[in-house]
């Protein structure tokens, strides 16, 4: 089993199957531990909670709460000395499990029924306590105390039945909690050895001595890979039960030096008992206990950025039991930072057969196994920050780029006719290996209706990616903090290629598809990120190919890649960026635009065009007091351009914006009005500079929602809901002519509200404004038909369909608290809902009776049973079906549909009878052949 922030996970190693998942939101995993079939976890939520669950089905078993004694500690978080500690021990008689929390809480819990046998609370005490070590019938918690330059070690010891304690402070002085380690326990003596000065000191728990060893006689004579060590000594636990053995590692001159050290059970001296040697980078270790209690360690030593070595010794034998060399890819996960072992001797135990769990720098999980990885898991993706859909090109296009369109200009001049036939000639030849595939997979699709079935191909064309039929295979391109990855939406989201921006990148802000897939073009795709430096944050932008992931590199002098592989950069953070619809003439590629903190706008020259009608707001996002309108000043040509400030909306006071409207990235308008039941015609109030505001006021309990025009910053429509709670989140989204915001209500009716308000440019049918051409300088506001509903679950985030023109019926998608997906229909979210008897024309414009509440409808359920753990975001793309559009909900888990709201209206339904069309046709050519003249 493993651990992330929010969850535990157990997996079967051998099949990458999850058996169980608990997944604790909005709490931090701070310590876990297993023992005797059962882990026992520690968290962080308004205090600490600690669980035991049966490790094999995932139960609960107990749960209690701990809450923290005091006001805690005052420190800064950053610091690692006053850091929370957490630590989990189970006593000798497997009857209790001791947790420290907060470095100044320790409690005995029985542990079978989890019922307190004993607290002690240390907040008044200097002492900041790491760690716990049991022996026998004593606990001991070891700590750092302050003093004037450095620190002491302090140790209590607690009887573990009744609590008492004493404490014993040690003559030591130390910089920092790594130059300490503590081993041991249990069924032998636990041990704390520290580095001090230029000696390395010993201290058996339970007993004021000391023994200290001469750093100076360890490189000179013990050690023969420390003769070179220029840098502090750095310790390693192997955290292996009761042993007494660790690591201790240093760097050289020409590289990184390790040794395993033990520490005798009987005088308490530190023993050498094997040198690692040197190698040129920086080791990862793990060890483990074979079946005869023999410690066997790891050591992964990066040989290239493409490959990684494995080796296995046995040091108290001084044996060298194997090398592994493992193809692994520092670019797409960037270096190796933890490891756990597990080991099979086998040959008269001089050779071993291993398996190894191994995290990257990136998140990802990684299964070695001799010479290969079995298997990898992408984690890095439960904490994606923006995601792109990428439309792929045409499979004729693919052809063409393999044939005459992968020619250079040279040899297009030169190359004659007939060689270019035979060469198309000979493609298409190839391609005719696929051909037996794509009959199997026709009649598949035929007689199934399955359309995401896709041939094999055995050609050149397998690498390549091209857009199916229907066009539901894309690539879907996600940002976390310092990776991207494309997935391929039509082979059950296997990884197409990933890039680790770890060393060069702290953060990732924002991922923009600037070119799509055209002929002779591949797409591209740009990333921006914060580099962190001594002087300051660099804004970088990154472009890449979206088909390959490899860096985009042009003639373009502008975007000449630096050393590290950025395109363009400004010595400064972005506060805003902007996806321009505006190409650049040369590349077809859209136009990024960055604001500076000093309201700075940088982009390419061919922005000046567009600049003068380039309208945008700036917040202090959540919790911000107020909203501000700006535009492009065009009084200069050369960069940074100034923008003006056109006007600034402050909220009531105590008013905080708690939620701001988005709109879907593909958003297509397929009627400029709304047929009623008489024919008569309700026109859309279209205005795309609109955006939608919600703010709180915590001291009045109200809801304030506003419809703000961003070009002069006028209040187009206001609505006050009263007995909010600001405890619960807002919800805003906002397509074509309507706006649907969800809250949580504390009227007479309490529970979570969804309001939708539908913007018609008059009250009465057939009207529209004077102007033929829409400007939001003119004074006309909108007509706002508004409609609140009971909603039936909170949630945590709001979708809606995009479909290619806008055709089908919308319809929205909530991301439940109940960690799943409901889909309702605009039909149900209608702000012309009558509250009265239908009439002909209510029918002839389909409209459903008002209810005062959403039905609780699990048809409306699009992940059916499945729970789709922490969603943070919905987002949608159309597809070459009008009826059909791809949905996407990415947080801790990801998920991907196909959604029709209007039924598939463009393709046969499933339960077509395709059997009887044939047999219908057949009967007709035999009955055409019987009847046919003689």
């Amino acid at each position: 089993g493993f651990l992330y922030p929010v969850s535990l996970i157990y997996l079967l190693n051998k099949l990458l199957l999850t058996e169980w998942r608990q997944v604790l939101e909005d709490e931090i995993i701070l310590a876990f531990k297993g023992h005797n079939g059962t882990v026992i976890s520690v968290s962080e939520l308004d205090g600490y909670v600690v669980r035991l669950w049966e490790i094999q089905t995932g139960f609960m078993l107990w749960e209690q709460k701990i809450k923290p004694a005091g006001p805690g500690r005052t420190n800064s978080k950053n610091d690692e000395i006053f850091a929370q500690k957490v630590d989990v021990v189970f006593t000798m008689d497997n009857m209790g499990v001791v947790v420290l929390v907060g470095g100044c809480t320790i409690v005995n819990f029985d542990y079978t029924d989890g019922r307190q046998i004993w607290r002690s609370d240390l907040a008044e005490s200097p002492t900041l306590f790491h760690k716990l070590v049991g022996h026998n019938q004593n606990m001991y918690a070891v700590g750092l105390k302050k003093s004037f330059k450095s620190y002491s070690i302090e140790v209590l010891t607690f009887d573990v039945q009744t609590g008492v304690l004493k404490s014993t402070s040690l003559s030591s002085q130390i910089g920092h909690i790594k130059d300490m380690i503590i081993v041991g326990g249990r069924s032998n003596s636990g041990f704390i050895v520290w580095k001090e000065g230029q000696y390395i000191r010993v201290n058996r728990l339970g007993s004021d001595s000391i023994e200290q060893s001469s750093l100076e006689s360890l490189y000179r004579n013990v050690i023969p890979s420390f003769s070179g060590v220029v840098g502090n000594l750095e310790f390693v636990n192997l955290n292996i039960d009761s042993r007494t053995e660790f690591l201790i590692q240093a760097s050289t001159t020409n590289g990184n030096s390790a040794a395993v050290f033990n520490i005798d059970l009987e005088s308490g001296r530190l023993i050498a008992l094997y040198d690692l040697g040197e190698r040129a980078s920086t080791s990862v270790y793990s060890g483990a206990l074979d079946k005869s209690e023999r410690l066997i360690i790891s050591r992964i030593v990066t040989v290239s950025k493409d490959l990684v070595k494995i080796e296995i010794v046995a040091p108290a034998h001084r044996l060298a039991l194997g090398s592994h060399e493992i193809s692994y890819s520092m670019a797409a996960s960037g270096g190796v930072t933890k490891s756990l072992l597990d080991v099979t001797t086998k040959k008269n135990n001089e050779t071993v057969a291993y398996r190894m769990l191994v995290t990257s720098d990136d998140g990802s999980v990684h299964f070695f196994k001799e010479d290969s990885i079995a298997w990898n898991k992408e984690e890095s993706l439960s904490h994606a920050m923006e995601v792109e859909f990428l439309d792929l090109p045409e499979k004729k296009l693919w052809t063409q780029e393999i044939d005459e369109l992968d020619e250079q200009s040279e040899e297009s001049e030169t190359i004659s006719p007939l060689t270019r036939y035979v060469r198309r000639l000979i493609n298409h030849i190839e391609q005719l290996k696929d051909f037996p595939d794509y009959l199997i997979t026709y009649a598949q699709r035929f007689a199934t209706g399955n359309y995401s079935v896709y041939p094999s191909p055995t050609s050149k064309a397998k690498t390549s990616l091209y857009r199916d039929t229907f066009g539901f295979h894309k690539l879907l391109i996600f940002v976390t903090q310092t990776k991207l990855v494309a997935l391929d939406t039509s082979n059950k989201g296997q990884i197409v290629w990933s890039r680790y921006f770890g060393g060069i990148v702290s953060e990732f802000q924002k991922i923009f598809v600037v070119r799509s897939s055209t002929v002779k073009y591949p797409p591209v795709v740009v990333a921006i990120g914060i580099q962190k430096t001594d002087k300051g944050n660099i804004t970088c932008l990154f472009r890449l190919n979206a088909l390959t992931g490899e860096d985009f590199i042009t003639d373009n002098e502008i975007y000449a890649p630096t050393e590290n592989n950025i395109s363009f950069s400004i010595p400064t953070t972005a506060r805003r960026i902007f996806k321009l619809p505006v190409e650049e003439p040369d590349e077809r590629t859209h136009i990024i635009a960055l604001l500076d903190e000093d309201l700075k706008a940088s982009s390419l020259k061919v922005f000046q065009k567009f600049a003068a009608s380039f309208y945008f707001t700036l917040s202090d996002c959540i919790g911000g007091k107020s909203l501000k309108g700006y535009s492009i000043a065009i009084d200069k040509i050369s960069q940074p351009f100034n923008i003006n400030r056109l006007w600034e909306l402050n909220f009531p006071e105590g008013n905080n914006i708690v939620a701001i409207g988005h709109r879907p990235s593909h958003e297509k308008v397929a009627s400029l009005g709304r047929v009623l039941g008489d024919r008569s015609v309700l026109y859309k109030y279209l205005n795309p500079h609109t955006v939608a505001v919600a703010t709180s006021s915590p001291s009045t309990a109200s809801l304030d929602f506003y419809l703000i025009d961003i070009i002069k910053g006028s209040i187009l429509y206001h609505a006050t809901h009263d007995n909010v709670s600001p405890s619960h989140p807002v919800q805003i989204i906002q397509v074509e002519n309507t706006i649907v915001y969800h809250f949580w209500s504390e009227e007479q009716e309490k529970g979570y509200k969804v309001v939708v308000c539908d913007l018609y440019e008059s009250e009465k049918p057939d009207e529209r404004f004077d102007s033929h051409n829409f400007t939001s300088f003119a004074n006309e506001r909108p007509y706002v038909n508004a409609q609140a509903f009971i909603f039936p679950y909170g949630v945590r985030t709001i979708g809606v369909t995009t479909t290619k023109n806008g055709i089908p019926i919308r319809e929205f998608l909530f991301a439940l608290d109940t960690d799943q997906v409901l889909g309702l229909p605009k039909r149900f979210l209608d702000s012309r809902r009558p509250q009265r008897a239908l009439t002909n024309e209510d029918k002839e414009e389909m409209l459903i009776p008002y209810e005062p509440a959403i039905p609780d409808n699990k048809k409306f359920i699009l992940c059916y049973s499945l729970p789709i753990y922490g969603i943070r975001h919905i987002t949608t793309s159309p597809s070459l079906l009008e009826s059909t559009s791809l949905v996407l909900a990415y947080g801790l888990d990801l998920w991907f549909t196909r959604e029709a709201p209007s039924k598939t209206f463009d393709v046969l339904s499933e339960d077509f009878s395709k059997g009887t069309l044939l047999a219908t046709i057949l009967g007709l050519v035999i009955g055409i052949l019987v009847t046919k003249p003689s």
